[in-house]
């Protein structure tokens, strides 16, 4: 029922992270934390440009690259993580990104909602159902969820929701948290789940 209420609301599923390769993306994973999807897509056309590989991002000036990446929040971590994956990848999986969750897990800089990202868009197979703030706070109005952190919200909707649909849930919590259901003042009355929600301000 939630699906098919704000589905009509809302553009299909996409990806906000420009990329043409998987290691764009991967990429674009790693810089995105503390910063917006808009502000990593700026930032992507002059990498692709300086650093059209592993290779070129592992045999890079650590000092180059953090310039290149100034802009973006954490940019000397995020510069570590970069290069220390692009090592992983030349040395464990010859320069290609694994096609599994655990190992994407296990790159610097990644983590498990990276890897749900790079999982869902590149192989079709999503870990689970990514949570952020937004699908957490949805969740909870909705009462999909009484979880208090990310991991029980996504253990309550994995169950709730077949797993054909984990990525769309996903996106489409997050797009409604995004555009109606903010954490302060609410756009109850321009909801259309107000009437089945048990959170609404009627």
């Amino acid at each position: 029922m939630v699906m098919e209420r704000l589905r009509p609301h809302y553009p299909p599923v996409y990806c906000e992270l420009n990329y043409e390769t998987p290691l764009q993306l991967l990429i674009a994973v790693i810089l995105l934390p503390q910063n917006t999807a808009d502000q990593v897509n700026r930032m992507t056309p002059r990498l692709v440009t300086a650093y059209p590989d592993t290779a070129a991002y592992m045999q890079a000036n650590r000092t180059d690259l953090e310039r290149a990446i100034y802009p973006l929040g954490f940019y000397r971590q995020k510069a570590k993580y970069v290069q220390e994956t692009c090592r992983i990848l030349g040395e464990k999986f010859a320069g290609q990104l694994p096609s599994n969750g655990y190992d994407l897990t296990q790159l610097p800089g990644v983590g498990r909602k990276g890897a749900h990202v790079l999982m869902s868009e590149l192989f079709g197979e999503p870990l689970g159902i990514a949570v952020d703030t937004h699908v957490h706070r949805v969740a909870n109005r909705l009462h999909l969820s009484n979880g208090r952190n990310a991991i029980k919200v996504e253990n309550d909707l994995v169950v709730a929701v077949p797993t054909a649909a984990w990525r769309e849930i996903g996106y489409l919590l997050n797009q409604h948290g995004r555009a109606l259901c903010h954490t302060h003042q609410p756009a109850c009355t321009a909801c259309p789940l107000q009437q089945h929600c048990p959170s609404a301000e009627l």
